[in-house]
């Protein structure tokens, strides 16, 4: 039986954190953190506030963060999803795939990253160490801050590829770790998710915060990835098969804080502001130029009757010029109650997941079957695909529309199948088979003697 963990996740109490988070995680550039310090972790009150502290951090930088839009804008930008129409040099380097090693939006993704691990390296040794904390509730909390180290790892290695693996508060140490292969890296994410799944409650209903079924979803995310894809079924198979979640029919609702859909989300912790991706998708008037575009690419690969471009894109008219943007989240500033929250992972991608590893094994009628779940809900008729490599394409197609400007899903799809050179190639001026790994920021490898940069920077 899984063990479960106190509930303390609450606006108020988030509220707290955002206004104490300044005082109780500073930079991680040295042993200054308290979070090293044994009070932290005193009792599980208090240690179970630290996680949550994690949480707050993740959804409250200014613009876009690590797990605060970023990643589903800048992959975006590199892959075929969007393009700029204002100016804005940084971003322009991920569009035009030049990324430079000093680029100030690159920066902040890695720095927050590691900021972030660290702090999960802090909760796990911190509690691990405790004397006042039961063994129940240390097991759920470690395996709650393990959940969010696979997460930033899984991440970190998608984008950079082979990263250090820091797994101590020991800054001596760390700041000198050399870049670890993404097999260690893979097999670190896999290890903490099974961890994960072993002592995260299983009959939570709180959303926000990791329970067995997000660990679930993103083992069966890692192992699709990693080509483990009779594991990848099985682990997808779980979640589909527990009763517990539901596709939404209108998609509309798909990123409603009520969604039936939802495994893991998110929560909007800044005062009257819901998602990044609301707030900065979505033009503050319907006369506007949006600054993120659809790009044509996408634009026009739906096919037709398709509900998602209805549904989930929107254009603006600006002086005859038609502008689609991404309309999944429609809420930035608010004044009212936040509805909506940023959803990490939904059915719809887990039904995705299994269809591929089904279709890789050569389970052929689950893989229709499940592609035709999310087909029907976009309003399309059953796919035609019937043989291995049609399925895969029609997936791939599928995943594309199902899944754009989320997480990084497109750019991370073309990249681990290898078709990113063969798609981007036509499209874009610069790309280069080297592009699919953003560089080392110049200031780490400064900070980092051990450190190498990726080919082609």
């Amino acid at each position: 039986m899984k063990k479960t963990y106190p509930v303390y996740l609450s606006i108020v109490l988030l509220a707290m954190f955002i206004q104490s988070s300044c005082k109780k995680f500073v930079q991680t550039d040295g042993p200054r953190n308290q979070l090293t310090s044994a009070a932290v972790f005193a009792d599980s009150t208090d240690a179970n506030a630290a996680i949550l502290g994690i949480y707050a951090n993740m959804m409250q930088v200014g613009s876009f963060g690590f797990c605060s839009g970023a990643l589903s804008l800048y992959p975006g930008l590199s892959a075929d999803e969007l393009y700029l129409s204002a100016n804005d040099a940084s971003a322009a380097q991920f569009y035009n795939n030049q990324l430079l090693p000093d680029n100030d939006k690159l920066q902040s993704l890695y720095i927050y990253a590691y900021k972030y691990i660290y702090e999960t390296n802090a909760c796990i040794d911190g509690i691990s160490t405790s004397v006042k904390i039961s063994d129940l509730n240390k097991s759920a909390m470690i395996g709650d801050a393990k959940f969010l180290r696979a997460f930033f790892y899984f991440n970190l290695v998608n984008l950079y590829g082979a990263v250090p693996l820091v797994t101590t508060t020991d800054y001596n140490v760390s700041r000198l770790i050399a870049r670890s292969t993404t097999d260690l890296v893979y097999a670190q994410i896999i290890a903490d998710l099974k961890y994960a799944q072993a002592n995260l409650p299983v009959n939570s209903s709180l959303k926000e915060r990791a329970n067995y079924y997000s660990a679930t979803a993103l083992l069966a995310k890692v192992y699709l990835y990693s080509g483990q894809y009779a594991a990848a079924a099985a682990e997808a198979d779980k979640i589909i098969t527990s009763g517990k979640f539901a596709m939404v029919s209108n998609l509309n609702s798909v990123f409603l804080s009520s969604s039936s859909e939802t495994i893991w989300n998110l929560l909007p912790v800044l005062p009257q502001q819901a998602t990044f991706e609301g707030l900065y998708f979505v033009p503050t008037t319907s006369t506007a130029k949006p600054k993120y575009v659809i790009a044509n690419s996408l634009y026009n690969s739906f096919e037709v009757g398709d509900l998602r471009k209805s549904t989930w894109i929107k254009a603006n008219n600006v002086v005859g010029q038609i502008y689609p943007y991404p309309y999944k989240y429609k809420i930035g500033k608010t004044t009212g109650s936040i509805t909506e929250y940023s959803v990490v992972f939904r059915l719809g991608e887990i039904f995705l997941i299994r269809a591929e590893a089904n279709a890789n094994i050569g389970n052929l009628n689950g893989a229709i079957s499940d592609l035709n779940v999310i087909r029907k809900r976009a309003g399309l008729a059953g796919t035609t695909a019937v043989d291995k490599p049609a399925l895969l394409s029609a997936i791939e197609k599928e995943r594309q529309a199902e899944l754009f400007c989320e997480w990084g899903n497109r750019w991370f799809d073309l990249k681990r199948t290898n078709r990113a050179t063969q798609v981007l190639g036509p499209l874009k001026v610069n790309f280069k088979s080297t592009s699919v790994l953003y560089p080392i920021s110049v200031s780490e490898l400064n900070a980092n003697p051990n450190l190498t940069q990726n080919t082609g920077y």
